[in-house]
């Protein structure tokens, strides 16, 4: 980064640093998780900037409540950035999400609306008109061809989930694109962590449900550290043999201890917290970066771990699952 775009980032990386002093530690969220009721979970929750102070008139408006808190950080980092361009690709997921469920929605003939996310770059109104119109000369090439080939291919085999997987393949073609685009080592390297991470994940369900190595090469997403012919080569393995070739990557325990409990006792939440796990630490990282657009990327992340770790805890609260159930399923915290 030139020194002309390290100053660029002087404020911003000034906004964040205070924010940052908002985000809840490991200590805070077992600090709520001991609590007994979502109201007062809300009370602690607003000394960090969520929600405005009132009493929720039902304890599942929770829900509403953080959806505010993420959309004011987006909004938050979207303003303060010199080059929206460097943080667009991490709202990318959210808007490939809202068209998939909009055209399984349109052919399955259900209503859409409780599915989509209003957090994308484009508006969840527009992408519902956009789809519904098939007026796609402003979105991007990777998902305007996805969208088409979908809707084709749809069309001869009524498969809902063969929109699943162009669509899933355009996403992340275009968040690689976009990384590439920015020049920044940390921005590209966490889009291929993530990339990595979807792969493992799909290598494991897939094997569980007993579908054949041809569908995985299918699903296989490129762009990745870790190369397709790994994980074929190593379909009928167990899953300690590809825990050792996968160690280089950072995948040890995913595979050693994640991937075994799927297969014997058919749980995925350890293995999903060691997934997230592994983005935090790498998105810990943003931290000790002075200026640029690092600790900005960082932030967002982090907010978004926070809810989803938070979210957790206020549903557990409701549905009275054991607080030691829980605990175990706590994403680590950014800071």
């Amino acid at each position: 980064m030139t020194k002309r775009k390290e100053d660029q980032y002087a404020f911003p990386c000034a906004v964040i640093r205070s924010n940052e002093r908002t985000l809840l530690g490991q200590t805070d969220l077992e600090r709520i998780l001991d609590l007994e009721k979502v109201s007062q979970a809300m009370n602690v929750l607003g000394e960090f900037g969520y929600g405005d102070g009132k009493e929720l008139a039902n304890p599942r408006d929770f829900e509403r409540v953080l959806r505010a808190e993420l959309d004011r950080v987006y909004k938050l980092v979207f303003s303060i950035v010199p080059d929206k361009e460097e943080i667009e690709l991490f709202l990318l997921p959210n808007d490939y999400h809202n068209a998939k469920v909009l055209l399984k929605s349109e052919f399955l003939g259900v209503d859409p609306t409780p599915l989509l996310v209003d957090t994308g770059l484009i508006p969840a109104e527009k992408m519902v008109q956009l789809v519904r119109e098939r007026n796609y000369v402003f979105l991007s090439n990777e998902m305007k061809d996805a969208l088409r080939s979908a809707e084709e291919i749809f069309s001869k085999g009524r498969d809902p989930q063969e929109i699943d997987i162009i669509l899933d393949k355009a996403c992340y073609k275009d968040m690689q694109n976009r990384a590439a685009l920015t020049g920044n080592d940390f921005i590209i390297g966490y889009v291929r962590l993530l990339t990595d991470i979807l792969n493992v994940n799909t290598f494991i369900r897939l094997r569980e449900i007993g579908r054949p190595v041809e569908f995985f090469r299918k699903v296989f997403l490129p762009g990745g550290d870790i190369d397709e012919r790994l994980f074929t080569a190593s379909y009928e393995e167990g899953y300690q043999q590809l825990a050792d070739k996968l160690a280089p990557f950072g995948f040890r325990e995913v595979l050693s201890s994640g991937a075994l409990l799927v297969q014997n006792e058919g749980k995925y939440t350890l293995l999903e917290k060691l997934c997230d796990d592994m983005r935090m630490k790498y998105v810990k990282d943003a931290r000790y970066v002075s200026f640029g657009i690092e600790p900005v990327c960082g932030f967002l992340i982090a907010k978004e771990s926070e809810i989803k770790n938070l979210r957790m805890i206020l549903t557990g609260m409701l549905a009275g699952t054991a607080k030691e159930v829980t605990k175990e399923r706590l994403r680590e915290a950014y800071v």
